[in-house]
Order: C-alpha cells, then structure tokens, then sequence
C-alpha cells in the first residue's frame, strides 16, 4: 500500500497535509513515546520562552524558521538596485537615440529579470505566512495533563498530552543540512487532523529527542531538575538539562543583539555548521527584522489564559529575563 506523504516543502516552509489517512510512519520517522525520561539526556534545545511550576510554553516552527523563506530576496536586492540604475540610465539613452517600441521592450525585459524572483520567492509567503503571528506556541501543563496548541488569537487546540502523537522526523535547513525535527500530530480516528512542530529542527537525534525528554519530564516528574541550579556537590549548572535560555517573543521590541542571537544560539559548541551557515544566516537576520514589524505577536485565547492561569504572579517562573550569556563556547552567569 502506498505511504501518503504528509509534507511538502517549500523554499522556506514545511507544509503538511489535512484530512488524510495516517496509519504508518514515513522511512526515518521515530515515534516517540512518553514513558522513558532517562534513555536519552535532556535538552532545552533553546526552544523554551517560559518555565513555572504549572506549565511550560514552547516556540513552534514558525518562528524557529522566521524569515527564512524571502531571506534570499536580501542579497538580491543590490542586483535590483543596480538594475534600476541600470533601466533609468538605459532609458534615457533609448528616447535621445531609439524608437518608443525599443524603449518599452526594454522596461519589460528589465521588470521580468527583478519580478521573477520577488514572485519566486513571495509567493509562497503571501499563500502561506502573511499576516500569520511570528510565533504559533505550544504549552504543555502538567497538572492538568494537557497541550494546548495556537492557532490564532481566536482558536486553539486543546488535547490530553498523551493522546498526540509525537514523532521524530526528518527536515533540512537552507543550507541543505539535513534536520530532525519534533512533531506533533492530530489524529482522529485515523485521519490526520493537524500538525504542529515544536521547537527548532537541530542536526541529529539527540538534542531533538533530547528536547522531547525535556518535556516529559516536567510532565511527568515536575521542574524541578529543570530550575537552574548549581549542582550541590560541584557548584556547576548545566546549560542544556537546566533551561538557561528562553526566547523573548517580543516582536519590534526585540533588540537587533536578541534577534541575532535568537537563532545563531542553537550553534553553541557547534563552530562548522557556525561557520557554514553564516552567510545564509545574515540574510536570515535582515528578513527576520523586516518580518519582526510586520507581524503580530501570537495572543492566547482568554479560556486558555483562564485554564493555565497565566495571568497569576509566578516568582519562580523562568523566562528570557533569566537567560545566561552564552557565547560561542562557554556559558557565563547572569
């Protein structure tokens, strides 16, 4: 029997289907299950915007990618700017020495080498991503036993956390590496409702199982191994089995420092793909600040507010105001 596919990718986008028969997993996929929280080492995977004793919430995939689909638009543009100078140029020369005809041919052939691109690569973001939020979260309580995923400010999901089914699959970022990413699928009575990617697709199975380690053991044990605290015999915190960085979320109020380093962060202690990625990430970053103000933030629905009671004082919350300074290659305090 023939395997559905459930995802297409688009310069940018991972899209996946609706409303078809989910019955077997595709060739690499991992289904991964909650009953283990010690086979593999815990991993915040840098994915985390808030950790209290109630619930955590999580980025999804959206902003993980944010920008990433027009980010190639941005080394264009001196091309665009020099064809324009070009055209204006061009033009004037064209009315003192040829005919109309020969002036208007030109303007075109012009216009289809700068449009071809922008529709190549906007297209996509106009069907797919515009006025979408910067961030579709996902919060995970465990008092409650339950996920809730955002759709928009309107409408959510709200599931028992062990009746989604969670799988390891594979992606690949701009660069052609290839990724591992954690997925969460709807399923009602065998047909695949929705699907939601949680956290940033990383290079390996670890640190992506690592992550959904992480989440299960909040649920299942509670936060507290997952407080950053030093260790009581060597005094040490550990930057990746406690969660000592969370993204912001902030939209235009995030600093250009903080949007840097929202997504070059997941390369700590990784200096090759570091170094590979660097020029694909600069782009990233310039369309990640257009798109940062454009944008709207992601605002949960009043009932998931009421249910989580996200509006209630939590001293020992853990949020971006927590965050160490990571460089490169070490972690230092606050």
């Amino acid at each position: 029997m023939q395997i559905l596919k459930i995802k297409k990718h688009i310069f940018g986008y991972d899209i996946f289907e609706q409303n078809i028969p989910f019955s077997k997993l595709e060739e690499g996929d991992v289904l991964l299950k909650p009953d283990d929280t010690t086979k593999y080492k815990r991993n915040h995977n840098w994915s985390f915007i808030r950790l209290n004793d109630d619930y955590i919430e999580l980025i999804d995939q959206s902003y993980a990618r944010l920008g990433k689909g027009i980010s190639l638009l941005i080394p264009m543009f001196p091309l665009f700017l020099f064809l324009f100078l070009f055209y204006y140029i061009g033009i004037l020369s064209f009315l003192d020495n040829s005919s109309v005809g020969e002036a208007f041919f030109f303007l075109i052939a012009v216009l289809f080498v700068i449009g071809l691109p922008c529709v190549a690569f906007l297209r996509p973001y106009f069907k797919y991503d515009h006025k979408q939020p910067i961030c579709k979260p996902v919060l995970f309580n465990r008092k409650t036993g339950k996920v809730f995923f955002y759709i928009n400010d309107q409408e959510y999901i709200e599931k028992k956390w062990t009746d989604v089914v969670y799988i390891m699959g594979s992606s690949f970022g701009l660069s052609g590496i290839p990724l591992r990413e954690l997925r969460a699928h709807i399923i009602e009575d065998g047909i695949l409702k929705h699907t939601f990617v949680i956290g940033f697709p990383m290079i390996g199975i670890f640190r992506t199982q690592g992550l959904w380690t992480f989440i299960c053991h909040f649920m299942m044990k509670g936060p507290e191994e997952l407080y950053p605290k030093p260790h009581p015999m060597y005094g040490t915190i550990d930057p990746f089995t406690q969660l000592t960085y969370c993204q912001k979320v902030v939209g235009a109020k995030e600093s250009w420092r903080d949007t840097w380093k929202s997504f070059r962060i997941i390369y700590h202690y990784n200096w090759v793909p570091a170094l590979f990625a660097y020029p694909f990430d600069v782009c990233n970053f310039v369309a990640r600040r257009i798109l940062l103000h454009i944008k709207p933030l992601p605002v949960w629905h009043e009932d998931v507010v009421r249910k989580n009671k996200m509006d209630l004082e939590r001293p020992e919350e853990v949020s971006a105001k927590d965050n160490f300074e990571f460089t490169m290659f070490k972690m230092m305090d606050k």
